[in-house]
């Protein structure tokens, strides 16, 4: 239980985030038996919680710490705005592997063969990337298939918000084999 009044309004306001978007919860302590969950961790101390939605600007309300110095990313989902780390690019089979799609606003972009970048695609400058899905959706995985969506120079930035956005753009999607996690 919260000892002071700072420490209770501070129950009641901060949660650890996730890519749900879930209402905000009220957090309280977890019982000693309790080995996982979904929790708030404060002082070193597990409360129920977690799951604080998004603010009316569509930005998901996160707070986070990132205790292991993460490089993360503001990324597109359906209009709203979630946060991401990425551990890397990886060599997988998709025909074996579940991977979910991610999507990339370009200038320019060249493919081998493989489908691997013959080089760095020109990127549109202080656009984020889009992702299909958020965990607990069935086509979510932490694997992404990168995507690159081709547009025009006039393109303005952070137009396209959504899968949904960049597949009904008209703008030419070149699927890739590139796969981070």
């Amino acid at each position: 239980m919260p000892r002071d009044a700072d420490e209770q309004t501070t129950a009641k306001r901060s949660t650890v985030g996730s890519l749900y978007g879930a209402p905000q919860g009220e957090a309280r302590p977890v019982g000693a038996d309790e080995p996982e969950g979904l929790w708030v961790i404060r002082g070193g101390r597990p409360f129920h919680g977690g799951g604080q939605g998004f603010d009316p600007e569509g930005v998901e309300q996160l707070d986070y710490s990132n205790p292991h110095g993460l490089n993360i990313e503001r990324v597109w989902f359906d209009g709203k705005i979630v946060f991401a780390s990425e551990s890397g690019e990886l060599d997988i089979d998709p025909s074996v592997v579940k991977v979910a799609q991610e999507y990339q606003i370009v200038y320019d972009v060249q493919l081998d063969a493989r489908g691997k970048l013959v080089r760095p695609a020109t990127r549109v400058p202080n656009q984020f990337n889009i992702y299909d899905s958020i965990p607990g959706m069935a086509k979510y995985s932490p694997i992404w298939q990168f995507n690159y969506v081709v547009v025009p120079r006039s393109y303005v930035p952070n137009t396209l918000r959504s899968e949904a956005d960049c597949l009904r753009s008209g703008y030419r999607i070149v699927r890739s084999n590139v796969f981070e996690n």
